[in-house]
């Protein structure tokens, strides 16, 4: 799995090139639950292109409310390793920093279709972005309907009767229901108690 940052994928003359259409997948994907991987199996399924997730080297959470921050479900190591084992093959890190987030989605979108070859772009159906979370889901399909770019809206995944969420995963950590939170994340391992989390 090749993991490159945000930058050397959207840089000029330098910036890498692929050897085949890119199916892409956007989000935080903290601790990998199983939503997170309905999403991973769609750009998986993606004929003759390689499955890329854009994430963040760290939760933006941390830089935009750091006192409400709980800490990472699963540390980077962790999450860069279950998305390999699960057969991703492209992963884009973004530092995320103040300039960043005064990109309005349409820009970040756009960033994404203009530098590389995209055919698909999968996300979650709560999915929002840029500045103030100002573009969503539908808003995404519909400028990269005109780009040529299919998009998939995955449909939420239930246990239990309620959507599978990192918030959900973290307030059975702090609960002390760490069963439930494995349950949720399909496997990937032992999340950290809530205690433990903190500023990871």
């Amino acid at each position: 799995m090749l993991v490159i940052d945000w930058n050397d994928f959207i840089g000029g003359d330098s910036r890498p090139t692929f050897p085949a259409p890119l199916a892409i997948t956007i989000g935080v994907f903290d601790g990998l639950h199983l939503g997170h991987r309905s999403l991973i199996r769609r750009i998986l399924d993606e004929p003759g292109c390689l499955a890329t997730a854009v994430t963040f080297r760290q939760n933006p959470l941390k830089s935009i409310r750091p006192n409400g921050f709980a800490g990472d479900i699963f540390p980077l190591e962790r999450k860069l390793s279950l998305m390999e084992e699960l057969g991703v093959g492209l992963v884009v890190l973004i530092d995320f920093s103040r300039e960043f987030g005064m990109m309005n989605g349409r820009d970040f979108i756009e960033l994404l279709l203009v530098r590389h070859k995209v055919k698909l772009i999968a996300l979650g159906a709560d999915f929002r972005c840029g500045h103030g979370l100002d573009v969503g889901a539908e808003g995404i399909r519909e400028f990269a309907l005109a780009k040529g770019v299919e998009t998939w809206i995955a449909p939420p995944v239930m246990d239990g009767g309620r959507p599978i969420s990192s918030s959900r995963i973290r307030q059975a950590l702090a609960s002390g229901h760490v069963d439930e939170a494995e349950r949720l994340l399909g496997g990937s391992g032992k999340p950290k108690p809530a205690d433990e989390r903190g500023d990871s």
